[in-house]
């Protein structure tokens, strides 16, 4: 972070802790402490390169994952987190193996694809079959049986926001396969791409067939795509090798900087530390993982002493099951009462423009107070404000958390800027070099800076 940058932002600090009597100076100096440290440091910029370069992509259940977590209790240890340990696991391994995509007719054209995660495997020697090309569901739905069975139904569907699109990744393969399909393809769930495919998990819905499924490059979807709006016969030939193995075991990576006053009060700050088997999992989610633990870090390095414990939490599993949040929902839930808070990162590295919490009612119990929480949550506002992070809004938190935030306990998402995420999300384009080393350094402030608050606040939310 530039020097003239650093200090306008520590000035702007003093200026508004100033101006406003209620910030008592221990919290000022923490917070100003916390911001310049985090943009003078280059400790996350640097265990984020050693995950990526020296581990690499790490889906859950392979011998890479294994690897993430030495790193990850090492790392851990040297930052001088207390209580560091594992907390085991059961996990989902698919494995992608060779793979490959040709069309046939009109003309001959080597296809790059990436198999969706979960996918059953081709037949032996693959399929070779007539291409249907659809935008959505509905129009799929309005094709006749015969137009369909036997076919590779193609979902060419633009991407317009991840949640509208991830849809036809996720469920198109049973869809498909309800009209009698024999395979499916999804265009990339990405708004830019130079022919990289993006991967993904799909679900197969009880009751429908499984069928192969893999992602085509924007390139390759577009041109079936003009192909067919031509009237021409679309054939191709799909070798999927891919396959389930037994689930395996795997583990969550757990350290904290106990409280000083409440330490049976949690906040959790966390990331997943599994990512797809392509690229680095550098956005996805290695930057999770790497503010987490220099929001741990930078707590325990300054000396600060918030009132309640901050517990680091790197999940598994979260691309292709979710394993590691379920897990442990499991094996806190007699300690889930005590949870102050759950953060989650997990959108990339650009630029935190603030913070969303959400709340959910438990069964059985009184209404949450969503006036009397959401006025306590603004209260980090002045001092997120001059890193760029002061909106603060209700919404989502994250996939990992989202099991206990479910059962009650508050949770926090981080809100990056995604402008450019979504261009190389779940692809091989996923690597260190991507990442912003000022942003990474100003994500790493704003993340250190909420986790202390949180656990100090006077107040529960």
């Amino acid at each position: 972070m530039p020097a003239a940058i650093r200090l306008a932002l520590v000035c702007a600090f003093s200026v508004l802790a100033g101006a406003q009597d209620s910030h008592d100076d221990r919290t000022r100096h923490a917070v100003e402490s916390l911001a310049a440290e985090a943009l003078r440091s280059q400790d996350a910029y640097r265990n984020l390169g050693v995950l990526c370069d020296s581990v690499g992509h790490r889906l859950s259940g392979s011998p890479q994952y294994d690897l993430a977590i030495q790193w990850a209790l090492k790392q851990m240890k040297a930052d001088g987190l207390q209580n560091v340990h594992t907390e085991k696991v059961m996990v989902p391994v698919w494995r992608r193996n060779a793979e490959r995509a040709a069309l046939i007719a009109p003309a001959h054209h080597e296809l790059s694809i990436l198999g969706l995660g979960m996918s059953v495997p081709t037949p032996k020697g693959g399929i070779t079959a007539d291409v249907v090309v659809v935008g959505s569901f509905a129009e799929l739905e309005k094709l006749p049986g015969d137009k369909v069975k036997g076919r590779i139904v193609l979902f060419d569907v633009p991407f317009t926001g991840y949640g509208a699109t991830a849809r036809y990744r996720v469920l198109g393969a049973s869809a498909a396969a309800r009209k009698g399909a024999v395979g499916a393809l999804v265009r990339s769930l990405t708004p830019i791409s130079f022919d990289t495919p993006h991967t993904g998990v799909l679900h197969y819905e009880e009751g429908a067939p499984k069928i192969p499924a893999a992602a085509v490059s924007v390139e390759n979807a577009t041109m079936m795509r003009r192909m067919w709006e031509r009237g021409e016969t679309i054939k191709l030939h799909l070798e999927m090798a891919c396959e389930q193995l037994p689930d395996a075991p795997a583990a969550n990576v757990v350290g904290e900087v106990l409280g000083s006053e409440k330490p049976e009060e949690i906040v959790v700050v966390s990331g997943h530390l599994d990512s797809w088997d392509v690229g680095q999992g550098a956005q996805d989610d290695g930057v999770g993982c790497a503010l987490a633990l220099e929001a741990g870090h930078l707590i325990q390095r300054l000396g600060l002493k918030p009132k309640r414990t901050i517990r680091v939490v790197l999940f598994a599993n979260e691309e292709n099951g979710n394993r590691g949040g379920l897990g442990y929902l499991e094996a806190h839930r007699a300690e889930l009462p005590n949870h102050m808070a759950a953060i989650e990162s997990d959108s990339g590295n650009g630029l935190a423009k603030g913070l969303s919490l959400e709340l959910h009612d438990i069964k059985g119990a009184a209404p949450v107070n969503r006036e009397r929480a959401f006025n306590l949550f603004k209260r980090l506002k002045p001092y997120l404000e001059p890193l760029g992070a002061g909106r603060l809004e209700p919404g989502g938190s994250g996939v990992d958390v989202g099991p206990m935030v479910q059962a009650g306990v508050p949770g926090i998402g981080i809100e990056h800027d995604t402008t450019h995420y979504w261009d190389v999300h779940h692809s091989k384009a996923d690597t260190f070099d991507k990442i912003n080393k000022d942003d990474l350094a100003r994500n790493s402030a704003i993340v250190a800076i909420t986790t202390f608050l949180l656990a100090d606040l006077s107040e529960r939310l």
